[in-house]
């Protein structure tokens, strides 16, 4: 008799697993169904609002959070710099020092048809871990040469607004014969991957912007980049989220004329969020 009874039960959990099984499946194919329209139709949308891109990835791939933290600049490692001179008070035990300033004791020309070249091999050779920066922008109007960090060749993208906020950037401050007269440093170390998990790919940023309507009618998307970006970035501890950058471009009338213009939007790969835009002429 408890024989029986178990058996019923046993059958009748496994009838009810079964339906429960069966209803996730269903329920999985149609979402994968849905989510195909959906894919369909914002490409078709796309497409009538004459945005134009090419060889964009469609392939989810897998990423990592990363954590990194801020180096601490030691008196040993200021030193250590050969034919230059702090701007700031040295290294002690209630200071410590993440953004290096330095001045270079003879200014250092940099060639007007190679500007970009000469600056690089400068970084190189003259600042600590130089080989770890990429050109990032020649500001002619602030006459600096900006440098961000990159990890495993990938952009740490940062705010270049407030150098008070550098994580990992040089900039190089040039005088008005083009040479560089002194510099400014900050760099990440140790850095960790903590966690691996699936990313959006570049197509799947590229209609978030769409859905966000931040793409307008007759656009290009130019690029859209891999990179990091740091998510709290005030802390001595960096935690670097995954981040697509992607570049769009448009005509627009500036005083009259219509000239090319270049935005930018930085998506979360994970969260598939819009973090900033900024625009350029």
């Amino acid at each position: 008799m408890e024989w029986n009874k178990t058996k019923t039960i046993f059958i009748v959990a496994f009838l009810i697993l079964d339906i429960f099984l069966g209803y996730q499946f269903f329920e999985k194919r149609s979402i994968s169904k849905e989510y195909e329209v959906i894919k369909n139709d914002v490409e078709h949308d796309m497409k009538a609002d004459h945005i134009t891109y090419e060889g964009l990835d469609k392939e989810a791939i897998e990423g990592y959070r990363i954590t990194a933290n801020q180096k601490v600049f030691t008196k040993d490692d200021i030193e250590s710099l050969k034919d230059q001179k702090p701007m700031m008070d040295m290294p002690s035990d209630d200071h410590k020092v993440t953004n290096l300033k330095m001045k270079f004791t003879s200014p250092i020309g940099l060639s007007k048809k190679n500007i970009e070249g000469d600056a690089q091999a400068l970084v190189s050779s003259k600042i600590q871990d130089g080989e770890k920066y990429k050109l990032w922008k020649v500001d002619k109007s602030k006459k600096e040469i900006i440098y961000f960090q990159t990890y495993e060749g990938h952009y740490i993208y940062q705010k270049t607004d407030n150098s008070s906020n550098m994580i990992g950037q040089v900039i190089l401050h040039l005088n008005d014969k083009n040479e560089v007269v002194s510099y400014e440093q900050s760099t990440l170390e140790t850095f960790k991957q903590i966690q691996k998990e699936s990313l959006i790919t570049e197509l799947d940023a590229v209609e978030l912007l769409y859905y966000q309507n931040q793409l307008k009618e007759y656009c290009t998307i130019k690029s859209v980049k891999f990179g990091y970006v740091a998510q709290y970035p005030l802390t001595s501890t960096q935690v670097l989220a995954p981040v697509w950058r992607v570049t769009v471009e448009y005509d627009k009338k500036v005083n009259g004329e219509k000239k090319k213009v270049q935005e930018y939007f930085t998506v979360n790969a994970l969260e598939s969020t819009i973090l900033d835009t900024d625009q350029s002429k």
